[in-house]
């Protein structure tokens, strides 16, 4: 089960305020944090040579392909892929 959460109780219109510019900064420093991470992530594929992305493309579509080939030998050895998880 989930605790709940206690929710401390405002008093007043400027508590409230207060408690919103709070939410606000952390929401803000978040959203920094992500676009950071994000950018990362992104900035990786700018950096290799196109000889290297082609060779990443090259290694998925084969790992697509294995992919691929194993099903194929599952749906061959078991009749479908269903029953695999039957026994």
């Amino acid at each position: 089960m989930a605790r709940k959460k206690r929710v401390r109780p405002y008093h007043s219109l400027e508590e409230i305020q207060l408690r919103k510019e709070q939410l606000d900064e952390v929401i803000e420093l978040e959203n920094e944090e992500i676009k950071r991470l994000w950018g990362q992530l992104s900035k990786d594929d700018e950096e290799l040579s196109r000889g290297e992305q082609i060779t990443k493309y090259i290694k998925y579509g084969m790992m697509a392909y294995d992919g691929v080939m194993t099903l194929r030998k599952l749906k061959r050895n078991y009749g479908s892929i269903l029953n695999i998880f039957r026994k």
